[in-house]
């Protein structure tokens, strides 16, 4: 049911898309495993630039063969080194799981919905030593670099990305595609939302490795998508460009040229939804950039995460986190053991460990004063005050149970409801028995009519790449804590906004669950 008169594709999309109890039940679908789209995209070259080398590790994760010494890198500048250890920490193959019939299933840093694995990596370099220039796809199954063209883009890119100054200072460009079917196929439209929130997952493990390459992380969502997927040589109909992400070095940075945001709006008004693409396709395209379009004026709005007058009258509850030490157990180390959690033990958290955990999770969404430095802090999201954050309580421990609304950047919880409602978890989740037995349930959600008034169509892009980014570094957290997580993108839409009390058209985007792990058999 759509609750009142919309004014975007984007609204159409989203309330079209929800999952009802009855219709699941009506219509069970079953899947055709023997049409399932391959998640690699593979290029032949006789020019193939292997980046194993490069890894950190004593032995080749795809051969199981000693890697050997890695080769000598420059002191200064970008290196095939640098490359290497960002692309396999983003997204790379972290297991490799064998069966009995001899076939294999990669496992990669970022989670996906369903193993599905939607979201492509092109990079584009300049002058780096021992690679030429030009435009390359990072074929994940070998862990290597194929060149698609050759030479020095950056005019194109800078012109097709409303001249954004971080890439004249990058020497590295990463490109985030999303092959659609591979998703579709099984979630059908509804897979442009899963889309969306993996490759936020992916651009949360490339701004949690960057720093220790030497690099910044520009993320850039104002671009012309019509002439970047052309310069690709993408099927617009298969594949398109998502986002990309500008890399400087940190030690040449200059913060202060470079604009707060990129995130402008698509063209205003409601065209008529072209529904022979359906509505994945449909949403996408209606919410491209076009070359013509002048540059937005930069919002103050983006700069910053302030949505901290919700529920400001309700019972407030501190959590002041504390920074998490990834020394004994580096970032790196934490990517490669995250796996989503399979069952939960149902014990409580500490009131401390929640603390914690949010306040990673959300610190790259509050942009402190950083004025008198001169290498102010590059973003690292689009508009997280787009997103509204609720945690609902199962068990923590000084905590009463109930739904609490999360203010980040006063760091605290307010409560919405009082209860225990893990019941109504286990049933909005479809059935998933995460839902009942984690500690805690992380909800974001968007007032989607009001995003769209900033933002055209292309808002939904935000919502749920930043979702997926927040949620990732939640996983990466609890990792570190010795906690489990499991995103989850399937849930009955409604029946979530009923446990907030939130109205219908507010949007649910991500839910995120957190808990200890029961015990494994052994």
């Amino acid at each position: 049911m759509i609750p009142k008169e919309v004014n975007s594709f984007a609204e159409i999309y989203h309330q079209k898309t929800k999952y009802f109890r009855e219709e699941i039940a009506s219509h069970p679908r079953q899947l055709d495993w023997s049409a399932q789209p391959s998640p690699f995209k593979e290029y032949h070259s006789e020019h193939k630039v292997d980046l194993t080398p490069y890894l950190p590790f004593q032995k080749n994760p795809f051969t199981g063969k000693p890697l050997g010494y890695p080769p000598l890198e420059q002191e200064e500048g970008l290196s095939l080194g640098n490359i290497s250890r960002l692309l396999y920490f983003s997204n790379g193959v972290t297991g490799i799981l064998e069966y009995p019939n001899g076939s294999k299933l990669y496992l990669r840093a970022a989670p996906t919905a369903g193993g599905l694995y939607p979201t492509e990596l092109y990079v584009a370099v300049r002058n780096v030593p021992h690679l030429e220039n030009g435009i390359y796809n990072f074929q994940v199954k070998d862990h290597s670099l194929v060149p698609l063209w050759e030479g020095n883009f950056w005019n194109e890119f800078s012109r097709f990305c409303f001249g954004h100054e971080a890439i004249e200072q990058s020497d590295l460009l990463i490109i985030m595609t999303a092959v659609f079917l591979r998703s579709s196929w099984r979630y059908e439209d509804r897979a442009y939302r899963r889309i969306l929130l993996d490759t936020g997952h992916i651009l949360g493990n490339l701004n949690c490795c960057a720093r220790k390459e030497g690099l910044g992380v520009y993320p850039i969502s104002g671009f012309f998508d019509q002439a970047l997927n052309r310069l690709l040589f993408l099927e617009e109909d298969k594949e398109g460009v998502l986002m990309m992400a500008a890399l400087p070095q940190l030690k040449t940075l200059r913060a202060q040229d470079i604009r707060r945001s990129s995130v402008y709006p698509s063209p205003a008004g409601m065209e008529e939804p072209d529904l022979k693409k359906g509505l994945l396709l449909g949403l996408h395209q209606a919410s491209y950039l076009w070359q013509g379009n002048s540059l937005p004026e930069e919002e103050a709005a983006a700069d910053s995460y302030s949505p901290g007058d919700k529920w400001i009258s309700c019972l407030s509850i501190s959590l002041p986190g504390k920074p998490l030490d990834f020394s004994e157990k580096e970032m790196e180390q934490t990517i490669l053991e995250r796996r989503s959690t399979r069952a939960y033990s149902g014990q409580p958290l500490f009131k401390d460990e929640l603390a914690d955990l949010l306040a990673f999770a959300y610190e790259p969404a509050i942009l402190r004063d950083e004025r008198e430095s001169e290498n102010r802090g590059s973003p690292r999201v689009f508009d997280p005050s787009l997103l509204e954050t609720f945690v609902i309580v199962h068990g923590v421990i000084e905590i009463d149970p109930g739904v609490y609304y999360y203010a980040p950047g006063e760091q605290e919880l307010r409560l919405v409801r009082a209860g225990l409602f893990k019941q109504t978890a286990w049933e909005f989740c479809l059935g998933q028995e995460l839902g009942r037995d984690a500690a805690i349930v992380v909800v974001h959600a968007s007032h989607l009519p009001h995003a769209v008034a900033r933002y055209g169509n292309r808002a939904y892009r935000y919502l749920h790449l930043d979702a997926g980014h927040l949620g990732q570094r939640l996983n990466l957290a609890a990792v570190q804590m010795g906690l489990g997580a499991s995103g989850i993108g399937g849930f009955f839409d409604d029946e979530v906004n009923g446990l907030l009390q939130l109205p219908l058209e507010e949007a649910i985007v991500y839910v995120t669950t957190i808990g200890r792990p029961a015990p494994t058999g052994g």
